[in-house]
């Protein structure tokens, strides 16, 4: 039953040649914005996941914390705190180099016994969204003089990345409901071009599901044929897009998402998401034409 249903469907589909191509053009302009917003919306994933894997907390000790009992209990107090996942030290001559790679050579004179600066921790947390709040816990610690993460402009930037990733899903779900809708149109038309052979088929005795089965079948057709430019284009444009940028924004904090599987995943997604918005959209349509008609 199933070969002759796709023998239909694709005698449908090749019978009325222009009404399937249009919709399956609107799909194909509706699928290219869908990978659009799904490359966007994987590689922003990708920099949020990147800066809050990279989000520590600095914090220094007093400078009489010095000896290796006193550095080990504040070790431990910090790795007992709630949200604190791994607590690594950073000693004095450690701080210096790190004072010196980023503040220039100048400060390479205090080398040694005339080094200033106190021992330290390097926090990492385990959410990210809670590492104001951490902070403010660690900073009230006795052998705790200071303890910095980044200040607001950072959890601003995770915030940003967090609300664009959940407009990119919503602006999808709203692709797949109009996808869905064009395809419903589409399907509609070519039913009423066929309600005298609809009818026939009724007369004789077929059930609502011998009928509506080739319509869906169209539908996914239409689904597929639709989906062929965008993963073209998803596959060229953005391998070409990773080799013009060398595969990274600014730094690699900011590194885009690899061609490969990434690409792949999204075509898959395009075509799941023509062949179900395809075939959603012709049950739909011919469900409520038959529903009429009865």
């Amino acid at each position: 039953m199933i070969p002759y249903h796709l023998r239909q469907a694709a005698r449908s589909f090749v019978r009325h040649l222009a009404m399937s191509l249009s919709a399956a053009t609107a799909v194909s302009v509706t699928l290219t914005l869908l990978a659009l917003f799904l490359v966007l919306a994987g590689n922003v994933s990708l920099f949020a996941g990147n800066i809050e894997s990279g989000l520590q907390i600095h914090v220094v000790l007093n400078a009489d914390v010095d000896s290796e009992e006193e550095i080990r209990e504040a070790g431990e107090t910090l790795k007992g705190i709630d949200n604190v996942a791994v607590a690594t030290l950073s000693d004095k001559d450690e701080e210096l180099e790190l004072m010196i790679r980023e503040k220039g050579e100048a400060f390479a004179m205090y080398r040694g016994e005339e080094n200033p600066l106190s021992n330290a921790f390097f926090i990492t947390v385990e959410d990210p969204d809670r590492i104001e709040e951490t902070t403010q816990t660690i900073t009230e610690l006795s052998f705790v003089s200071d303890a910095v993460y980044g200040g607001t402009s950072v959890s601003s930037l995770i915030s940003l990345l967090n609300t664009v990733r959940q407009g990119g899903m919503i602006f999808v779900i709203l692709l797949f409901l109009l996808t869905g809708y064009l395809i419903s149109n589409t399907i509609k038309t070519t039913i009423y071009a066929r309600s005298e052979e609809i009818a026939i088929m009724r007369n004789v005795g077929a059930s609502n599901h011998f009928i509506k089965v080739p319509f869906m079948m169209e539908g996914v057709l239409i689904g597929l044929v639709g989906a062929i430019i965008p993963c073209i284009l998803t596959v060229v444009g953005y391998a070409w897009f990773y080799d013009l940028i060398g595969g990274r924004l600014f730094t690699d904090l900011f590194s885009l998402q690899p061609v490969w599987p990434f690409t792949l995943f999204i075509c898959l997604g395009l075509i799941a998401a023509g062949v179900v918005i395809g075939m959603l959209g012709s049950f739909l349509s011919t469900t409520r034409y038959l529903r009429w008609k009865r």
